[in-house]
């Protein structure tokens, strides 16, 4: 089962990443999907996924939008 990784409300294009390991190799099997669209498949090296989706997460600043969200807390969880 693949893996999914959905980025924070709040943009106007609704995209989502799947990720799902290839058996045998040390590699993944990516796919880029927007507004309901498959727009690439990428195959990459463990590692490389893993700075991919970091290096996407720090663009997007997810703690920012955090911090935009109901007053109280600084976190999910935190009151």
């Amino acid at each position: 089962m693949a893996d999914q990784h959905t980025p924070a409300p709040g943009i106007d294009t609704e995209a989502t990443i799947h990720t799902m390991p290839l058996p045998g190799e040390a590699k993944v099997m990516m796919f880029v999907e927007a507004n309901a669209h498959v727009t690439h498949v990428i195959s990459l090296a463990t590692s490389a996924v893993r700075q991919l989706i970091v290096g996407l997460l720090d663009a997007l600043d997810i703690a920012s939008l955090d911090e935009d969200g109901p007053a109280g807390g600084t976190g999910p969880g935190e009151p």
